[in-house]
């Protein structure tokens, strides 16, 4: 999996900084380095629901050193938009959806507003 956390400065100002540190936490106390990749994004758009976070699988892509999906939705069936996220949030993220294969419904964002 790639693990997207936004870094635009309304994520932050909602705890985006926090979320990135309990992802790294959360990713080597879940034993998950092998499993997933953790990304600090751009702008989804979605500014109003930060702290954003987008989870795809990891799949062959051509070669991008600006991975156009870490700065937006892509529409894609493996993605998933976590809004409103908080440092407990992604670790259940973490757990549930990296590790176990099933995305967190109750944390899901909207796809639009």
């Amino acid at each position: 999996y790639r693990v997207s956390i936004c870094k635009g400065p309304d994520c932050r100002r909602n705890g985006a900084e926090r979320v990135a540190a309990a992802a790294q936490e959360s990713v080597r106390e879940l034993n998950l380095v092998g499993r997933c990749t953790l990304a600090r994004g751009g702008c989804y758009g979605l500014c109003h629901r930060g702290a954003n976070v987008v989870v795809r699988e990891d799949r062959p892509r051509p070669p991008d050193p600006f991975r156009q999906e870490d700065f937006q939705l892509m529409g894609w069936e493996d993605e998933v938009h976590y809004g409103q996220m908080t440092p407990e949030g992604i670790r259940t993220v973490l757990a549930e959806h990296v590790g176990q294969g099933h995305p967190v419904e109750a944390l899901k964002g909207p796809r639009e507003d």
